[in-house]
């Protein structure tokens, strides 16, 4: 799902490249960041199960190639 080659410890660029790459649309990443802002947690729920699904699916990616 994450473009090739891309981790960031950031978890906007994450969103943003999911979002650039049609995943997520703009309105998603703006829930799931204020959901984020708001209580310092990410938080699914705001989006469809299949959304969730990808997002966590990135994050646990990018996770892997942050790894040394």
């Amino acid at each position: 799902m994450l473009e090739e080659g891309f981790s960031s410890v950031r978890y906007s660029a994450i969103l943003g490249n999911l979002r650039d790459r049609g995943y997520l649309s703009p309105e998603e990443v703006g829930k799931l960041l204020k959901g984020y802002i708001t209580s310092r947690r990410i938080i699914l729920s705001d989006i469809s199960d299949e959304k969730a699904k990808i997002v966590r699916e990135a994050l646990i990616d990018n996770y892997n190639r942050l790894k040394p």
